[in-house]
């Protein structure tokens, strides 16, 4: 998913609008991408694609499943896997927001958008399914 640009309008109905917005991107998990993370994190690589890794590949590691847009922060993820994934595997990913909603915080007023993904193997087959929430401060 890609908001580029101006920010959502955080008019009400504009917040409204942008639930049930749906993107569809397909990624190949490359060796080469998978050893960088195991790097950066601190683990060892062997060849199998740490639990983590999709994790960090939806917050901006390809095309069409980059973060929002600068001052948004990851605000919590969680991640089912029906399978584990390996390299090579060509993973269509499609996002949907399912919520939209506003809080008040320390900082003032954030909108936190709610983030479904399902990840789906070439043959169709469900390989994961995770739920994200971005938090963009109004600031």
């Amino acid at each position: 998913m890609s908001f580029k640009g101006e920010w959502l309008d955080l008019s009400s109905q504009a917040l409204r609008d942008v639930i049930g917005w749906e993107g569809e991107v397909t990624v190949r998990i490359e060796e080469g991408a998978v050893r960088k993370f195991a790097e950066a994190v601190g683990i060892p690589f062997g060849k199998r694609v740490p639990p983590t890794f999709l994790g960090a590949l939806m917050q901006g590691g390809a095309e069409g499943l980059e973060a929002f847009q600068d001052g948004t922060v990851h605000g919590e993820q969680s991640i089912t896997y029906h399978r584990p994934v390996e390299i090579g595997d060509c993973i269509t990913c499609t996002r949907k927001v399912s919520d939209v909603y506003e809080r008040t915080g320390k900082l003032g007023k954030m909108t936190l958008v709610v983030v479904d993904t399902k990840g789906l193997s070439a043959d169709g087959k469900v390989v994961f399914e995770s739920s994200s929430t971005v938090i963009h401060s109004a600031r």
